[in-house]
């Protein structure tokens, strides 16, 4: 287990309907990899839907979840700059779009924080649709196999998660600071799941 510090930084607009399982997930997620009990903020960029409401619920539920609002939409990575700014950990992870975090994402930058020579790191990964030669082998095995299969409605959704370790973080924004580059590794998934399980 990890036992730096961590904030984890999740930029929304309009997400009433998924926004808790969302953070429910990644809470349950950071349980295994930390041993202290890290931070979760959600910017809100300026939703004009029931967002706001239920992320104080939330707050009220997860004391450990922080809620910041941007009054008008000003971008995701504006957001990000917010949430980056009223983060406490030492190390900071910034969801890079409106999309759902992956664990493996978290947990691949996780151990590459263990090297302490690595001040920031990005990690990529987007899903691909399933290919037609596997959903022909779905239906050998059974007449309806390849109906019970669930294509997820976010596949081809690239996602990028970035650390930033807090000490660095000066050095990083520095006017000198274009010598130092992220470079992203994308990691292309295909995930089957069935439906009525």
């Amino acid at each position: 287990m990890q036992s730096t510090k961590l904030s984890v930084v999740l930029p929304v607009r309009d997400r009433e309907n998924e926004i808790v399982a969302r953070v429910e997930r990644l809470l349950d997620g950071l349980v295994d990899l930390t041993a202290e009990m890290a931070e979760v903020i959600v910017v809100d960029d300026g939703s004009r839907d029931a967002t706001p409401e239920v992320l104080e619920e939330l707050h009220c539920r997860y004391p450990q979840v922080r809620i910041i609002r941007h009054e008008r939409p000003r971008g995701i990575e504006a957001a990000g700059q917010t949430g980056l700014e009223r983060s406490t950990g030492e190390l900071v992870f910034i969801q890079e779009s409106d999309s759902e975090m992956r664990l493996d994402d978290l947990r691949r930058l996780l151990l590459m924080s263990e090297d302490e020579s690595v001040v920031a790191a990005r990690a990529e990964s987007s899903e691909e649709p399933i290919a037609p030669s596997l959903l022909r082998r779905l239906r050998q095995w059974g007449t309806d196999a390849d109906d019970q299969v669930r294509v997820r409605n976010d596949q081809g959704v690239k996602r990028s998660l970035q650390m930033i370790r807090r000490p660095h973080l000066q050095r990083l924004t520095a006017p000198q600071s274009g010598r130092y580059s992220l470079e992203g590794q994308t990691e292309r998934i295909k995930i089957v799941q069935r439906t009525g399980v």
